[in-house]
């Protein structure tokens, strides 16, 4: 089977001797820098030097090369090659997040929860937990039930949607989607946009009850007349709340017989 012209490229630079990596580097080539500075890192085929790995994962986070960013923070963290920085770190990670990468937005997640060079922020740490959808992420999103519960039931619109967020995806409580909805929904009175888009999600998809045309419509322009959105452009704008729909629909007839606050 022929190889996909991303798998020739990182075999082209995993190929390549040392000296040519440093030309294609200089050049100005983030994927050579990239690969020299992984192999100073680890010493392979090069002497090793964290101050040199450094410098060339440097040189390649400069254009904004995600694999560099997740790197250089991660040195940056420990303090290898140079000074720790965890300030510069959390905006590497943050840009590495943004172009996809998953460990990055875990690394980033971990670092708001703690307030590890950020200032501390939940919503934000939730945000970057649920998106990594790493084991590490689900493992310190067990914590999140602890981090809202004070707020929510101080009736914090925020602390609602997100405790309400806790029981629908099992986040440090068992999975109950009638409590979570019924604090997603008291959030929703409150206009906290994502607690009333999670609204018009609960019906459209079914999560924990049946689905409902009606009611999914009323939220979503609920949601519009909130934010702005225009109808057509929720779906392709939305975030969903749920990590799991399929197994949220199978529970919707459990679920059925246990009442529900009427909107």
């Amino acid at each position: 089977m022929p190889k996909s012209p991303l798998m020739q490229m990182i075999n082209k630079y995993k190929l390549m001797k040392p000296d040519d990596l440093v030309s294609e580097a200089r050049g100005g080539n983030a994927d050579a820098a990239c690969e020299l500075a992984r192999r100073l890192y680890m010493g392979k085929g090069v002497k090793k030097s964290y101050e040199l790995a450094r410098e060339w994962f440097e040189a390649g986070a400069e254009s904004e090369h995600a694999e560099c960013c997740y790197e250089l923070a991660q040195m940056m963290i420990a303090g290898l090659g140079g000074e720790e920085n965890q300030e510069r770190a959390a905006e590497l990670f943050k840009i590495a997040a943004d172009k996809g990468d998953r460990n990055a937005m875990f690394e980033l997640g971990a670092m708001y929860a703690v307030g590890r060079g950020v200032k501390k922020n939940y919503v934000k740490a939730s945000k970057y937990l649920r998106l990594s959808e790493t084991p590490q992420a689900r493992a310190m999103l067990d914590d999140a039930a602890n981090w809202w519960k004070p707020a929510a039931e101080q009736g914090i619109a925020e602390g609602e949607y997100q405790y309400g967020v806790c029981f629908v995806n099992g986040y440090g409580v068992e999975i109950d989607h009638e409590a979570g909805r019924n604090w997603i929904y008291r959030a929703a009175l409150k206009d906290h946009a994502r607690a009333v888009d999670a609204m018009s999600q609960i019906y459209e998809f079914g999560i924990g009850i049946d689905a409902d045309r009606a009611k999914a419509e009323f939220w979503k322009k609920k949601y519009c007349e909130l934010t702005g959105a225009k109808p057509e452009e929720v779906g392709l704008k939305r975030e969903l709340f749920v990590d799991d729909i399929s197994a949220a629909q199978e529970e919707s007839t459990e679920e059925n017989g246990n009442g529900e606050q009427n909107e």
